[in-house]
C-alpha cells in the first residue's frame, strides 16, 4: 500500500501535457510477482508430532495479465477485460528426530479478469478496480517416512482443480508511452502485488 501512495503522490506532481493511458483497442501487459500471506494450508498426509518442527514457505504468486480496452468513456471511466496466468509453489515440511515429511504443491491459475479504469484526467496514471475468476490446476507431491526406516519414504502425487477469484484495485505509471509500473491490492490470487506493465 505504501508503494502504490509513493506512486500517486509522483504521477501528482508530474506536470506533463495529458495523455490517455488507458485506451479502447489498447493492449496491456503486465508481469509481476506477488506476496500470497494466507499461504496453503495442509493438506498432505503428514501428521504433526509433539516436539517437531515445521517449516512453509510460498513463492509467487508470479502473474502474467494481458488486458483489452472495449469500450470508451462509460461514466467516469472505461472498460478492460483480459486473463491472467498465475504460478504458485508452496512448500511444507515437518522433522521428529530422523524422520522428515515433505508437502509440495505447484498451482496454476487461469483467471478471466474485468477491470473499470477510471478517467481522472492526471497525466502517466491508470487507476483501475475489477474482478475476476477462473480456475486452479493443483498438482501435490507428498513425502512419507516409513515408520520402520526414516531414509525410506513413500511419495505420493496427485493432480486436482479448484475454482478461484479475484477482487483487485491497482495503480499504473507509465515513463513512456509504451513502459511502466504497476501495484495491485486485491483478495483472492493474491493480496499484493507489483511489477512491470508494457501497452501497445
Amino acid at each position: 500500500m505504501k508503494k502504490v501512495l509513493i506512486l500517486l503522490c509522483c504521477a501528482l506532481a508530474i506536470n506533463t501535457a495529458k495523455g490517455q493511458d488507458f485506451e479502447k483497442g489498447g493492449n496491456y501487459i503486465t508481469l509481476g510477482y506477488g506476496l500470497d500471506p494466507w499461504g496453503n494450508p495442509y493438506n498432505g498426509t503428514t501428521g504433526f508430532l509433539t516436539g517437531s518442527t515445521y517449516t512453509k514457505s510460498t513463492i509467487g504468486p508470479i502473474m502474467l495479465t494481458y488486458e483489452r480496452g472495449v469500450t470508451d468513456i462509460l461514466g467516469i471511466g472505461r472498460i478492460g477485460a483480459g486473463g491472467a496466468i498465475v504460478q504458485t509453489f508452496y512448500n511444507q515440511t515437518q522433522q521428529s528426530g530422523p524422520y522428515k515429511w515433505t508437502y509440495n504443491r505447484s498451482r496454476i491459475g487461469i483467471i478471466a479478469r474485468a477491470t473499470y479504469h477510471f478517467e481522472f484526467d492526471i497525466p502517466k496514471m491508470d487507476v483501475y478496480a475489477g474482478v475476476g475468476g477462473g480456475v486452479y490446476i493443483n498438482t501435490d507431491k507428498d513425502k512419507v517416512p516409513s515408520t520402520f526406516d526414516p531414509n525410506n519414504h513413500t511419495v505420493t502425487r496427485s493432480t486436482s482443480t479448484s475454482g478461484g477469484h479475484y477482487i483487485f484495485a491497482g495503480i499504473r505509471y507509465y515513463f513512456t508511452d509504451a513502459f511502466g509500473v504497476y501495484a495491485e491490492a486485491g483478495h483472492g490470487v493474491s493480496a499484493l502485488n507489483g511489477g512491470l506493465t508494457f501497452k501497445f
